[in-house]
């Protein structure tokens, strides 16, 4: 709880401030985001499907990957458009996409009972069934039609099960989580450097040798990939004309967040004012998994301001399921925030 009358006071202006702020760029020509718009057509959730079809029948994830890149017209110059091969290795080498979503849903229904158990410890029952329920709209597309061929629904839960086992005291699945994750998408690369940072910070020479093990790991896949993936590449292929580095601000920023299956049904500056719960509840959540989860969503806000297409909306489910654990702590902070600002004299410090 805050103690100082004057810093609650500042905090509180603050999260109004930056809310206000938030909700007006949903009202204005900053505003990113897909959710209202109408269908463009075919997208990338056609395409996995169809390169697990062709693994299906016989093809190599490289060749399939291919072969639909350029039916469909995408970019191929850039070695970031050739997606890394998971999710669609893992699909087409199960009986079944009911498979698939089996074990998904089982990462999704063990990342809802973490999560309740550590908002619980940390908070309290209420912040915890709150919690469960803002994480059922960020798991929820996990389950929906043929979603899970996303990399990015795969790698947002695995981020956020990664932080919840390292908050309730299991730190090797921790780790493995936080590496599966990068092995599903790069877009893992924050989180992973928040936790080395943060393991370096707290001395764990063991979690060190472990994260050290899952990177060289990774590395070899993505040489392995890089090396697949070049002699693919001509002369006469495309990229993005206008690259990655967009400076999409609080307008993508804001975009990316919306993408829990709730907020997409709501106004968009609903996710405003869910941003700034968010952001209030990093700040008041001053544990060690609280800490991270905070940082974690720090470095994301920023790297979402910066890099990202507006098109790129839907790299916010790497991010969905962990802004979920301090945006249900961010009411609760809010009142104790009020009752500090507002009170005359407060107890000293124990």
């Amino acid at each position: 709880m805050v103690r100082s009358r004057w810093l609650a006071r500042v905090v509180l202006a603050a999260f109004v401030g930056a809310t206000v702020f938030f909700v007006a760029v949903t009202f204005s020509s900053l505003k990113s985001g897909f959710a209202d718009a109408p269908s463009r057509g075919p997208g990338d959730i056609a395409l996995y499907r169809a390169e697990v079809e062709r693994m299906h029948d016989g093809y190599g994830y490289y060749d399939a990957a291919e072969a639909e890149l350029r039916t469909r017209g995408y970019p191929t110059r850039s070695l970031f458009n050739w997606r890394m091969p998971l999710p669609m290795w893992l699909i087409a080498a199960l009986p079944d996409m009911l498979t698939a979503k089996a074990i998904l849903a089982l990462l999704c229904l063990t990342l809802v009972l973490l999560s309740f158990q550590l908002l619980t410890d940390e908070g309290s029952t209420a912040e915890g069934l709150f919690g469960v329920a803002l994480l059922t709209g960020a798991v929820l597309p996990s389950v929906l039609g043929d979603l899970l061929v996303m990399p990015e629904l795969w790698s947002g839960v695995l981020v956020a099960l990664s932080a919840v086992c390292f908050g309730t005291k299991r730190r090797a699945a921790g780790v493995a989580a936080g590496v599966a994750a990068l092995f599903f998408r790069e877009l893992a690369a924050p989180y992973v450097l928040v936790c080395l940072g943060v393991t370096l910070y707290e001395r764990r020479g063991r979690e060190l040798v472990w994260w050290t093990a899952g990177l060289v790991a990774y590395a070899v896949f993505v040489t392995l990939h890089v090396r697949n993936v070049l002699p693919r590449m001509t002369p006469d292929d495309t990229a993005h004309a206008a690259g990655w580095i967009r400076f999409g601000g609080a307008g993508f920023l804001i975009s990316t967040v919306q993408m829990n299956a709730y907020l997409l049904l709501l106004p968009q500056w609903v996710t405003a004012v869910y941003l700034g719960s968010t952001l209030l509840g990093c700040w008041a959540w001053r544990t060690a998994a609280g800490t991270r989860i905070g940082l974690t969503v720090a470095v994301y806000a920023v790297a979402f301001s910066i890099v990202g297409n507006d098109f790129n909306q839907y790299w916010g489910s790497m991010i969905a399921p962990i802004c979920c654990l301090p945006a249900s702590r961010g009411p609760a902070a809010l009142v104790q925030l009020a009752r500090a600002a507002t009170t005359r004299r407060l107890a000293p410090a124990a």
